[in-house]
């Protein structure tokens, strides 16, 4: 029974965290049209690498609230997405020691494409190629906002 409770728990303490927390709330960052691609992807690892402060799961709650809204309907809502984060190719962002962003070509066709990589605290680094696109229309229009996080490939160890 302990077994099957274990992947669950992580979930279970992000929705009783954040239960008193509205998303809307002034400490999370919202997407605005004056906030660049590369500023949208250094809030989200920003947030996951302090993902349990204030309370446990406010990165992940802060990443998902920039994830476009396609990607939304691929992810579901913040518990699934959250699941999806606790997975082991996701897992490494959260809580790591340090992250660097650089871009890979120019953005166009309200596209941006980025390498990340996040060193984890145990000096082992890996890399994340992260895409970010332009939303078009509705409240969301003009923001920059997720579409895509590959897979993560180990990257140059930092010890």
């Amino acid at each position: 029974m302990k077994a099957l409770l274990a992947p669950l728990l992580p979930v279970l303490v992000l929705a009783t965290s954040l239960q008193a927390w509205d998303l809307q709330n002034e400490r999370f960052t919202q997407p605005s049209p004056d906030l660049g691609p590369a500023e949208v992807v250094e809030i989200q690892l920003a947030a996951l690498q302090a993902n349990d402060r204030p309370v446990p799961g406010t990165g992940i709650a802060q990443t998902w609230i920039f994830a476009h809204p396609g990607n939304k309907r691929v992810t579901g809502p913040l518990p699934r997405f959250a699941r999806m984060m606790e997975t082991p190719a996701y897992r490494l962002l959260l809580n790591h020691r340090s992250h660097t962003v650089r871009p890979v070509g120019e953005p166009s066709d309200g596209m941006a494409n980025f390498m990340v990589r996040v060193v984890r605290p145990n000096g082992d680094a890996w890399e994340y190629a992260w895409r970010v696109e332009r939303v078009e229309g509705g409240d969301l229009d003009g923001c920059w906002m997720t579409t895509a996080v590959s897979s993560p490939q180990p990257g140059e160890s930092s010890i």
